[in-house]
């Protein structure tokens, strides 16, 4: 790859690789990253790019659907054009870093490289039209039919009605307005009723990157003082432990990952180890270890004393943990494939146990940024069956007395209380005692966790 790329340019490589299956965009922006020069400002540009365009992607065509005077959808743009459309689109909307001139600009002669001078000119008459279109932003406004919800809050004011009519669907007004499919936000209508548009918003904010102080090598004020004298606006993060090092540099950030001083995990997620609480000499099971940041937090919870057994599903999935667990030097971690964990096990059972399930992620869709699309109700069910088989698992390798921790990054009732009910009304000898479900917030993912302890 040349050095001229520009950033735009490897946000329309990578969104152009990635479609409803693996491989998924901050991959192939790395790769494309690692075999280019682009500098650290331009990569943090494509990103944003990139995954901005994702996010918003339905917004974003219904936007361009209106200025061509189709009723919906992306109509039958060649998909190279369609792509420059929409990261030119997203751009002029939510974006102020490159002047709109230049922005559109670059999009023309991408178009034209792509698809020869017809096409450049269908490019610049669609973007020309988005930029008319804007009359400026409302940091006070709120969205309606003529109002976009910016990321940074506040809405982009249009100068026509581009959204539906929130009073005669709302679902669909706010799966328009914040980019998801009517079915989800449905779901979430008849769970949270009007928390529903904060569990939109915050799922499309630009995620801040936290990380875990490991205790057993630093005190966490002493860490964060020393990383001031680096980079000034690293902060304290909202729980205990944690910090905020989103203004750290990525080689920096990457050099205390590797010598174990910083685990990178949202708050939110840190919450189930913490509600679990290992104590120092117990033996503690991890059920779907993978990648190993909650084994890291059993180990640093119980310090020098205890023993935790890390398992997963296939090899793959504990190549993660065994890197990690070698680079940190932990010899009190056993890590092996979930049908061998039994044999690991202490004769009377585990004293405590974690299960992290796979889920739907819709908690996080904030950092996951395909996932809404991809996602699809028929899923649901199948990782319900998943979900209860692994809690089930887990709980039959627990000594009478021990502790199980059940934990989902997950926003859909039916993967959290749903499967924690049924559980405890076909398993009379476990009980459940506390439970929170963490909704998105501006600093934090969304997550689930409840503590059961067997009698």
């Amino acid at each position: 790859m040349s050095g001229a790329l520009s950033a735009r340019g490897a946000a329309l490589e990578a969104l152009g690789r990635t479609g409803r299956g693996p491989p998924f965009l901050r991959d192939e922006l790395h790769a494309i990253f690692e075999r280019s020069d682009l500098a650290p400002r331009d990569r943090a540009l494509a990103t944003q790019l990139a995954t901005g365009t994702v996010r918003h992607r339905r917004t974003l065509r219904r936007l361009l659907s209106h200025l061509r005077g189709e009723p919906g959808g992306a109509g039958a743009i060649q998909p190279a054009l369609r792509l420059i459309l929409e990261v030119g689109a997203f751009q002029l909307l939510f974006l102020d870093r490159v002047p709109d001139y230049a922005a559109v600009n670059e999009a023309v002669e991408q178009a034209g490289r792509a698809a020869g001078k017809k096409a450049a000119g269908f490019v610049n008459a669609m973007l020309r039209g988005v930029g008319r279109l804007i009359l400026g932003r409302d940091p006070d406004g709120a969205p309606a039919r003529d109002a976009l919800p910016h990321p940074q809050g506040g809405v982009v004011r249009l100068g026509a009605d581009v959204l539906p009519d929130p009073q005669e669907n709302r679902a669909a007004f706010l799966g328009a307005a914040y980019s998801y499919p009517d079915w989800l936000v449905g779901r979430w209508l008849e769970a949270f009723a009007d928390a529903t548009e904060a569990i939109c918003r915050w799922g499309n904010r630009r995620p801040r990157t936290f990380a875990r102080v490991n205790p057993m090598r630093h005190d966490a004020a002493d860490l964060l003082r020393a990383l001031r004298a680096e980079a000034p606006d690293v902060a304290e993060g909202p729980r205990p432990g944690s910090l905020d090092v989103s203004a750290l540099g990525a080689e920096r950030l990457e050099t205390l990952i590797h010598q174990g001083s910083l685990t990178v995990q949202d708050p939110s997620a840190m919450a189930a180890v913490q509600a679990l609480a290992p104590r120092k000499g117990e033996t503690v099971l991890d059920l779907c270890a993978s990648p190993g940041t909650k084994t890291t937090q059993i180990v640093e919870a119980m310090g020098e004393g205890g023993v935790v057994v890390a398992a997963d599903r296939t090899d793959e999935k504990l190549r993660p943990i065994r890197r990690t667990i070698a680079e940190r030097g932990l010899a009190s971690v056993t890590v092996c494939l979930s049908g061998q964990m039994r044999a690991a096990a202490p004769l009377s059972g585990f004293d405590a146990a974690l299960v992290d399930v796979p889920c739907s992620n819709t908690g996080v869709l904030a950092r996951r940024v395909e996932v809404r699309w991809r996602l699809k109700p028929k899923d649901v069910p199948e990782l319900v069956h998943l979900q209860s088989a692994l809690l089930a698992q887990a709980a039959a390798s627990v000594c009478p007395g021990g502790r199980l921790l059940y934990s989902t990054c997950s926003l859909l009732p039916e993967e959290n209380e749903g499967v924690l009910e049924t559980f405890v009304r076909e398993n009379e000898n476990w009980r459940a005692r506390h439970q929170e479900l963490i909704l998105p917030g501006p600093d934090h993912d969304g997550a689930f966790w409840a503590l059961l302890r067997r009698t």
